[in-house]
């Protein structure tokens, strides 16, 4: 479900440049920002003035974190994997491939753009953000400081926030994120709700706080009520609090404007729960079709989501193993230590579970991050280790250091 930690540092450059769920009580918004209808609109007027032009596959990736539009995905990654003749153009690509969850790829793209003469800035930031995806934040947190204390900003301070958040230190993350609000001079609603949104994974999937996390997700919306995964977020929440009307409608309003996967999945459960067995079958089944379709897209993109798929809904424990040990092969982290974990013990593969288990206690430790209070991701059941490992106990951590996709 959590296509974040690859957004993180792409996000802060492209929401600068782009300056229907059911309600939820949420308190005025602390910022004015332009109405959301407005934003959108503008941002696909900026998309078709620039056509193929250099620099639209940020806007079309703006597109594609927010509005779940997965075609917008399809054209910036083709057109950045058309152009890699200068630095710019490289770490550009660099950002699309991240953005896609193609981490080693993308690093490359930067070692060579810097080898081109890029922007020495600009490319160390990137770089950052990527490992920082990748479960080795501790690595980078040092740098990231120091840049904050060079150059205070929105883009300076939610990268560090990012990272504060995946070595588990929330509240100077909190702190580093409501600063990084304060500190913008936009109306544009994207950065906003990105913020909030990154604020409500954190306390919702990492601090044990779904009720807060809950406040930050309708904050986000207030901004921009259109921001597919903030709603399918919200609607989990509102889910598991045992308030399915409202959940069911926010879902029905992102699969009426998105081909989101993920809300046919969790409104097909929905259906299901509530006595709509054939139409949540129907769901679950359209889900299914459009994982499978992004898969041969994007394969690393979406093997995490489409693993805690077929680990619920989906019911094809196999197929799982196999899309979660496709993304831990792309990023060590917690969080995809755990899915695999998950999917190794859904499939009977006991050694497995240990090998996972003694990686991720390593892991743990190179990273210094903390890994109590942690919700397991959708179809994970329980974070206690079967025989032979029964004496290991294994916290799911969720990592959602927002970043496009």
């Amino acid at each position: 479900m959590r296509r974040h930690e690859a957004w993180a540092a792409v996000c802060a450059a492209m929401l600068m440049a782009c300056s229907g769920a059911s309600p939820v009580k949420v308190a005025a918004p602390q910022y004015i920002t332009t109405r959301s209808a407005v934003a959108v609109a503008n941002l696909d007027g900026r998309i078709a003035s620039q056509r193929d032009e250099a620099g639209v596959e940020e806007l079309l990736l703006v597109r594609a974190r927010f509005l779940g539009d997965y075609e917008a995905l399809d054209r910036a990654s083709a057109l950045a994997e058309g152009r890699f003749g200068t630095g710019r153009e490289l770490l550009q690509r660099a950002r699309v491939r991240s953005a896609a969850h193609r981490f080693a790829e993308a690093l490359a793209d930067v070692a060579a753009a810097e080898r081109a003469g890029a922007s020495v800035e600009e490319s160390r930031a990137l770089r950052a953000s990527v490992l920082v995806a990748t479960g080795h934040a501790g690595e980078v947190v040092a740098q990231l400081e120091a840049e904050v204390a060079r150059h205070p900003g929105f883009a300076s301070r939610s990268a560090l926030a990012g990272a504060y958040a995946a070595l588990g230190r929330f509240a100077e993350a909190d702190r580093l994120y409501d600063a990084a609000l304060a500190g913008l001079d936009t109306t544009s609603p994207f950065p906003y709700a990105w913020v909030y949104f990154a604020r409500g994974t954190m306390w919702a999937e990492q601090g044990g706080d779904p009720a807060r996390g809950e406040a930050m997700y309708a904050r986000a919306l207030s901004h921009l009520p259109e921001f597919a995964t903030a709603n399918i977020h919200l609607a989990e929440l509102e889910a598991a609090r045992g308030d399915l009307s409202s959940a069911m409608a926010r879902l029905e309003g992102v699969v009426a404007s998105s081909r989101e996967p993920e809300a046919l999945a969790l409104l097909g459960e929905l259906y299901v729960r509530t006595g709509e067995l054939e139409r949540g079958r129907r769901e679950i089944s359209r889900a299914r079709q459009h994982y499978e379709s992004l898969l041969a897209r994007h394969p690393l993109a979406f093997a995490d989501h489409a693993a805690e798929f077929y680990l619920g809904p989906g019911a094809d424990a196999e197929r799982a193993w196999v899309l979660a040990r496709q993304n831990l092969a792309a990023r060590e982290t917690d969080r995809a230590l755990t899915l695999a974990i998950e999917a190794a013990r859904a499939t009977g593969r006991h050694p497995e579970v240990c090998a996972l288990a003694a990686r991720m206690s390593a892991v743990a430790t190179r990273s210094g991050s903390s890994t109590m209070n942690v919700a397991p991701p959708p179809g994970v059941s329980s974070t206690e280790m079967v025989p032979p490992c029964a004496s290991t106990m294994i916290r799911a951590v969720h990592n959602p250091n927002p970043s496009p996709l």
